[in-house]
């Protein structure tokens, strides 16, 4: 149920970059367990931050997009058009896919279990490949 004054708004902030990566700040998330279990992917960078006003959201989708940019050398896709977002959302969409055919459905179930052991921090973002080769670059 929807708390008096709030609004059911969903805002998703994503940049996409060279050698398949990206970036997503959101202000919600349906369930997390299941994002975490299933959708992560290790150049698929995702932020939960819930109750962020957008703009805050924006400043530090930002602020993160420059640090891996200049960590890992990569710089944003310049086609912007609608015509390479909705090609990058196809693509996007066809990893998962493959990602969740070769996925073990009681591996992620464990997953799904474990994820409430996890800190607030680990269950609000999924780094990906990053740390790693942010480190190894260092």
């Amino acid at each position: 149920m929807q708390a008096p004054g709030r609004s059911l708004v969903f805002c998703a902030i994503e940049s996409a970059l060279e050698q398949e990566w990206s970036v997503s700040f959101r202000d919600n998330s349906s369930n997390q367990a299941i994002l975490y279990a299933f959708l992560r992917r290790p150049r698929r960078i995702i932020f939960v931050k819930q109750g962020v006003a957008p703009k805050e959201l924006l400043r530090l989708h930002l602020k993160f997009r420059q640090e891996i940019m200049r960590d890992l050398s990569l710089q944003l896709l310049t086609d912007i058009s609608i015509k390479a977002y909705f090609e990058q959302s196809q693509i996007s969409r066809t990893r998962q896919r493959k990602s969740l055919w070769r996925k073990s459905v009681i591996i992620g179930l464990i997953e799904m279990g474990l994820f409430s052991l996890k800190s607030e921090v680990q269950k609000s973002q999924w780094l990906g490949d990053y740390t790693r080769l942010a480190a190894r670059k260092g």
